[in-house]
């Protein structure tokens, strides 16, 4: 996985996901996230989008529900959004629609992260 820092504007941070996510891009004791973005990450609107990459395994499926809860505990929102068909469909399998926020475009995912009903 190769995380990249697209954009921040208007108190939103917007990362994409190169490649696939798997256990192997986590270290013990590091936190991607933080080491992107700053200490300050979870207190973020942070905007992921997860379409080039095609394949995640549990790891990262932990990962992404550990940024959302870190993000609602600290004030911030973590939206994954663009989401590739072979990773929706396992999001999909595992009921994490009912979880985590999830768009279907870039344009949704800042929606949902401002508040704004489409």
């Amino acid at each position: 996985m190769k995380l990249t820092m697209v954009s921040t504007d208007d108190d939103i941070t917007r990362i994409q996901s190169e490649g696939d996510i798997t256990q192997m891009d986590f270290r013990a004791g590091t936190d991607v996230l933080c080491n992107l973005l700053g200490a300050d990450c979870y207190k973020r609107k942070v905007l992921l989008s997860l379409e080039q990459t095609s394949y995640i395994d549990s790891t990262a499926v932990g990962w992404i529900i550990r940024c959302h809860k870190h993000c609602k505990e600290a004030g911030g929102k973590f939206v994954i959004h663009s989401i590739s068909p072979s990773v929706l469909q396992l999001l999909r399998l595992l009921h994490m629609p009912a979880i985590l926020h999830m768009a279907e475009n870039d344009a949704a995912a800042r929606a949902l992260a401002v508040g704004v009903q489409q």
